[in-house]
């Protein structure tokens, strides 16, 4: 578990700030709730060496509010149960390529220096943020160089940042927090401006869904598709490989630009029981996905992963897709895969690993899928980073042998996969944090969505049901878009 936010009292306190619509919205108009405290912070900012937290308190909003008041100036949304995360802007941005990108990400962020924090308008240390502590937010691609192509256009091998605001939540604590140096605080006018945004984001009604007309939806052919798989298959069949994890793309093109706001809050209406993510680098587009996949979480000593392969669609009878899942020895194999996979790295980083012997079904909006949770110890400290780059991709996203079906997807995918089956999330100054894999995923760029789904190919799949699979895989992100049949 995160660290309860902070808390304060009186009137400060997250739980009474409940400002009403328009309330310390205008600039000129008197001071409105935050800027007394955002002053006495930027006072302190100014003289610092370093980056200063500077905390206000705030209400508990979802992330599409704020993501729909910023837009273009959101960096990344994260939305866990009752967590949510929302960047804005760049107070340091970290980037990794090649081989070595995990630790070009680790060793930068360890060079951001923080100065302290200012809680209630006094100084206080960085530890007193609690679950508002800095944030790094972002992702990587699935491998080196597979982001260097449209629509990854700025995505790159890995990217992370911290944002110059961090909105975090616990679903009944909120804060804002402003990381500034001593440059930053000197614009004043500039942050004043941004906490009136941001106050105007907390008082505004849920976000509309609604999303401009979709005038053409272009999935890539099906006889495509099943030339891939029966590719994979012949591979498999002489030995060459046990599975590789396929991608199918489909291409939207819509009336004007498609907004991110709205297809987050659709995710929230639709897929509660799945992490929400959006990553935009500075001049990119933005990539969403409701993903229902953690690859890692690290508290500390304590890791968690989830095995999640293995994929039936949903019925009006869940009991009996429960039943042919478990009894499916095609799909009990391709999971097994993973369970061994993720012991193994998860072993190999020296931790203490439990699982349960025999997978559950964990049962989604459109889709059934084989799952089996892990708990591990670690015996020695590691950066969640780290542990991620033991972990990805594992034969759910990737397949086995690792770099053989690595090598196949890199040298024969149709389309660059990119972000696409990547980890997305964040982590702290102490190598916490928590990763997810980018799967019912997309880029919105402009007027159009570039969506990805897959599928994991074994010496057993049929082409035409993983075709079929596919198409209920794309409908999380058609129906958040409000396109096409799958809308229905």
């Amino acid at each position: 578990m995160n660290p309860p936010l902070p808390r304060t009292s009186g009137a400060g306190d997250p739980a009474r700030f409940e400002p009403s619509r328009g309330e310390g919205v205008g600039v000129g108009g008197g001071i409105g709730i935050g800027e007394d405290e955002l002053a006495r912070g930027l006072a302190i900012a100014t003289s610092a060496d370093g980056l200063t937290c500077i905390a206000l308190a705030a209400p508990c909003v979802d992330a599409a509010r704020i993501v729909d008041a910023f837009d273009g100036d959101v960096v990344a949304a994260w939305t866990a149960g009752a967590e949510v995360v929302v960047g804005v802007g760049v107070a340091a941005e970290l980037r990794g390529a090649g081989p070595r990108r995990w630790d070009e990400v680790v060793g930068g962020a360890r060079g951001v220096r923080f100065a302290g924090a200012v809680v209630g308008g006094m100084r206080a240390e960085l530890a007193a943020l609690a679950g508002a502590r800095p944030r790094f937010l972002g992702g990587a691609a699935f491998a080196p160089g597979a982001a260097d192509a449209p629509p990854w256009r700025g995505f790159g091998d890995a990217w992370f940042a911290l944002p110059r605001w961090t909105y975090v939540a616990d679903g009944e604590r909120a804060w804002l927090v402003l990381a500034a140096d001593a440059r930053t605080a000197g614009e004043a006018p500039r942050l004043r401006a941004e906490l009136a945004r941001f106050r105007a984001a907390f008082a505004a009604p849920p976000v509309d869904r609604a999303q401009p007309a979709a005038l053409e939806v272009r999935p890539a052919p099906a006889a495509v598709w099943r030339d891939q798989i029966l590719a994979i298959t012949g591979a498999i069949a002489r030995g060459a490989c046990a599975k590789v994890v396929a991608a199918r793309t489909t291409e939207l093109r819509f009336a004007s630009t498609v907004r991110p706001a709205g297809v987050l809050g659709a995710f929230d209406d639709r897929h509660a029981d799945c992490v929400r993510v959006l990553v935009r680098p500075p001049g990119s587009g933005a990539l969403v996905a409701a993903t229902p996949e953690r690859l890692v979480r690290v508290d500390g000593d304590l890791v968690t992963c989830d095995a999640l392969a293995g994929t039936a669609g949903v019925t009006a009878d869940l009991e009996q897709v429960a039943r042919e899942l478990l009894a499916s020895a095609k799909d009990r194999w391709e999971h097994a895969l993973v369970v061994d996979a993720i012991r193994e790295a998860l072993e190999g980083a020296g931790a203490l690993v439990e699982a349960p012997a025999e997978p559950v079904v964990r049962v989604l909006r459109h889709v059934a899928h084989l799952h089996t949770p892990f708990r591990a110890r670690l015996r020695a400290p590691r950066h969640v980073l780290d542990l991620a780059a033991r972990l990805h991709p594992t034969p759910a996203m990737g397949g086995t042998p690792t770099g053989v079906a690595v090598g196949w997807i890199s040298a024969r995918e149709p389309a660059p996969r990119g972000w696409y089956a990547s980890p997305v999330g964040w982590f702290d100054r102490d190598g916490n944090g928590e990763l997810a894999v980018a799967i019912r995923t997309g880029v919105l760029d402009g007027d159009r969505a570039h969506l990805w789904a897959g599928g994991g190919i074994v010496g057993a799949s049929d082409p035409d049901r993983e075709l079929a699979e596919t198409e209920v895989k794309f409908r999380a992100m058609l129906q958040a878009l409000g396109a096409g049949e799958a809308t229905r």
